[in-house]
């Protein structure tokens, strides 16, 4: 097994005063970090995940995949969470250092921006977001852009409960050790919320429930499966998702919703099957989520959902190193 980087001394310390801020914190807190050392980052974000996943809540990591879901899509989100999350309690790690990998070049360019903008609104909401929020957010952000990010956002940063600028501190990793066989991790326990949200999906699953209804319990109860690594009990989920997204089809082969519901199971099961190291079954669950959501987009242009439908899955695929054979199998 590898081992992984370390922290210096100064780090460490650093480390631990960020650590120990957060478990003070038993509501809302606002935590800049400000970094230009991307391994730095994700060190300390995989220190916290650790933290949280033991205490049983996890880490909320919302990750936004253009600068327009960025703008759009996650202040609301921040505002009015799901149920389970808000019983849950994570803290919310945002991360805007970095672009999404998979965005195109014009897009790129438009994240930094994107990202100054959305937290401009987020400051003209900071009233609506104590008042939502009882658990810390922890903003990363640009270590370049920290003077503007203060002009820009004087509301949350006289808010703020703990800010923090990082350095170099990595030390370089161990040397590996002789590789062993990929295993999959053991899965964490569900919490009694998410268990709550298992018990129901197969309470409607063995009742014979097939509506929308079931569906959408079905989906909670696959998430939370996949989030706590429950790999096969998620497997199993999204296989009944996609058979009873496609019975919903049998009378109304051309129901533009029902289509959508089966595209996004399609997408779960490719996940799904992608974690467990089945790439074939992944390719091929994509490639069928790829075919519906394009005639989606193409007969329904005026819906932004059905619009930006294809570009899940063209991600997906891109991810597998095979988007271009599927576009030819498309094409063909």
């Amino acid at each position: 097994m590898t081992a992984g980087p370390s922290l210096d001394p100064a780090g460490e310390a650093a480390w631990l005063r960020f650590k120990q801020h957060l478990a003070w914190c038993d509501q809302f807190a606002l935590v800049f970090l400000f970094s230009d050392q991307p391994a730095v980052i994700d060190l300390l974000r995989g220190r916290l995940a650790a933290i949280y996943r033991a205490r049983i809540t996890g880490l909320a990591i919302p990750l936004p995949n253009t600068p327009e879901e960025l703008l759009t899509g996650l202040l609301p989100r921040l505002l009015d969470p799901p149920q389970y999350q808000q019983a849950l309690n994570a803290p919310v790690w945002l991360d805007l250092t970095r672009p999404p990998p998979d965005l195109s070049s014009e897009q790129r360019a438009a994240w930094r921006e994107a990202g100054l903008e959305f937290l401009a609104r987020l400051n003209e909401q900071r009233e609506p977001l104590r008042r939502t929020l009882s658990k810390p957010l922890i903003l990363v952000l640009p270590l370049a852009d920290k003077a503007r990010i203060r002009a820009l956002v004087p509301d949350l940063w006289a808010i703020r409960h703990f800010s923090l600028e990082t350095g170099p501190w990595l030390v370089p990793a161990a040397p590996p050790a002789p590789a062993q066989l990929p295993t999959h991790p053991e899965p964490f326990p569900l919490s009694d919320t998410e268990h709550a949200l298992v018990r129901e999906w197969r309470r409607l699953r063995d009742k014979g429930g097939a509506g929308r209804g079931a569906l959408l319990a079905g989906t909670r109860a696959y998430d939370a499966l996949l989030r706590r690594g429950h790999l096969d009990e998620a497997k199993e989920a999204t296989t009944w998702l996609v058979a009873t997204a496609r019975s919903r089809l049998t009378d109304t082969p051309e129901d533009p919703e029902a289509l959508r519901d089966l595209s996004i199971s399609l997408n779960n099961e490719g996940k799904i099957d992608q974690a467990l190291g089945n790439r074939q079954a992944a390719r091929d669950a994509f490639t069928e989520g790829l075919e519906i959501a394009q005639g989606l987009a193409t007969a329904l242009p005026e819906y932004e959902d059905y619009k930006n439908l294809p570009d899940w899955f063209e991600r997906r695929l891109a991810e597998l190193g095979e988007l271009g054979t599927a576009r030819e199998g498309n094409r063909g």
